[in-house]
């Protein structure tokens, strides 16, 4: 079986519309008794993106065919975080199995890396990706190692000792949005794939 297919890297993004799905919620009593904060597994992200028009030869070609493999297999794309600069996190990775809730413990980070409030990373748990964000600043040891740095969503799925935390090119993965590919061509030649959606699967 294919895996996901990586979208390509030009041309880039015209824009991108980030959005949290969250599964809980508040539960407002109909009496007037104070309201419940809901905390569910499976709060996740999606992505609408918008690409500008391209040249239908090689770059449209190259577009629709690995748009119709990814509805087909899933999409995986960069997770973009304009103007920020990453710097040199190291080889980040979970530091122990069977860790839940909204922190994580990690290693391999270079030492003193500062994690930044909101910076995007990606657990590869089993071959797929889950995006995550940092809620809270957290700076690495003289190790490279954090006990406990504080994220959001809670995590989904119990990650595997050492799965690799992507923060130098975090990815989204998940399906594209609607039971259909489709796109324009004009004479020109010049092919429009207007805005497409890429959500997490879980």
């Amino acid at each position: 079986m294919t895996g996901p297919i990586l979208l390509p890297a030009k041309p880039a993004l015209q824009t991108d519309k980030p959005k949290m799905m969250d599964w809980g919620g508040a539960l407002t009593p109909t009496l007037g008794g104070p309201v419940q904060t809901i905390m569910r597994l499976g709060t996740r992200h999606a992505l609408d993106f918008t690409l500008p028009k391209m040249r239908t030869e090689p770059l449209g070609r190259i577009w629709s065919a690995r748009l119709r493999m990814a509805k087909l297999f899933g999409a995986l794309l960069p997770f973009g975080q304009d103007g920020f600069k990453v710097g040199a996190p190291g080889a980040i990775v979970v530091d122990g199995a069977g860790q839940s809730g909204m922190a994580l413990k990690i290693k391999g980070g270079t030492p003193y890396y500062a994690i930044r409030e909101g910076q995007a990373f990606s657990i590869v748990t089993n071959g797929k990706r889950y995006l995550y964000f940092a809620s809270a600043q957290t700076i690495l040891d003289a190790n490279g190692a954090a006990t406990a740095m504080p994220i959001f969503p809670m995590l989904r799925v119990l990650p595997a000792d050492e799965d690799v935390c992507e923060f130098g090119r975090p990815m989204i993965q998940g399906s594209l949005s609607g039971n259909e590919v489709s796109w324009s061509r004009e004479t020109a030649p010049w092919t429009d794939l207007g805005t497409i959606t890429i959500t997490e699967d879980e």
